[in-house]
């Protein structure tokens, strides 16, 4: 293809009839207000994963007695809080991308008057996604974004919640079990992440092979293609591409 084929091709005209202005711009207003609900949801997701982390370590440390396998277990409920916010993830990129859509082709031409339209079919495209709604990320990427942006954190804290409690030595005392404050060496720490039947370097091998697999989740989900297939594969057997 030379370069005078693959310059972008511009249109003019104004975006949509000047009858129409009106009712698109009410919906406009109607995505965003979907959008920003779904955005809420989000972030009480969140507050939900941090709330649940808090009481969980709040429990293990209030008394000795309290197994300390109890803060990983607390990791699996912030593992399906995840999930959840990740479904939530995906219905807010919906509304987001129709209201991108409709601020870079309809709010910029009227904000930059006489100027050269950009090409796409863009109101085909929104029309098509209103009658057959459709999601623009799978469930992987969705829930990978939010693994990278908030949940990883939220997971290591726990890792070093866990081994705090493994590390804090308990004494016999009235009333039952006390913690001390005594010196730690990496012996007690290793035999303390023992628990029941599964030893210490089982517990440990598990507790690796979880952080190794959120650490490839991260990696893959912001780098393969998107495994769902479900946005963009009309627009690459396109000869012109348009990123929105």
């Amino acid at each position: 293809m030379s370069d005078a084929e693959s310059k972008p091709i511009f249109v003019r005209g104004r975006p949509v009839p000047d009858a129409s202005v009106t009712p698109v711009v009410h919906y406009y207003r109607a995505e965003v207000g979907r959008g920003n609900v779904w955005r809420q949801r989000m972030d009480a997701t969140t507050n939900w994963a941090i709330g649940a982390s808090t009481a969980i370590v709040s429990v293990a440390f209030s008394r000795p007695d309290v197994p300390h396998v109890l803060i990983p277990i607390g990791g699996v409920l912030v593992f399906l809080l995840m999930c959840i916010e990740g479904r939530r993830y995906r219905l807010y990129d919906v509304f987001r991308s129709r209201t991108r859509l409709l601020e870079a082709h309809m709010v910029v031409p009227y904000l930059m008057h006489d100027v050269d339209l950009l090409p796409g079919g863009w109101r085909a495209n929104l029309a098509e996604d209103l009658l057959q709604p459709s999601y623009k990320m799978s469930f992987w990427r969705a829930t990978g974004s939010r693994l990278r942006r908030n949940y990883i954190w939220i997971f290591l804290i726990l890792m070093l919640a866990w081994t705090a409690r493994v590390a804090a030595r308990t004494t016999p005392g009235i009333g039952g079990a006390q913690f001390v404050p005594t010196a730690v060496d990496a012996a007690h720490v290793y035999q303390g992440f023992a628990y029941g039947p599964l030893p210490a370097w089982a517990m440990l091998g598990l507790t690796a092979l979880y952080f190794g697999a959120l650490g490839a989740w991260i990696y893959l989900a912001g780098r393969s293609p998107d495994p769902d297939q479900m946005v963009y594969v009309r627009l690459r057997a396109r000869e012109t591409q348009w990123p929105l």
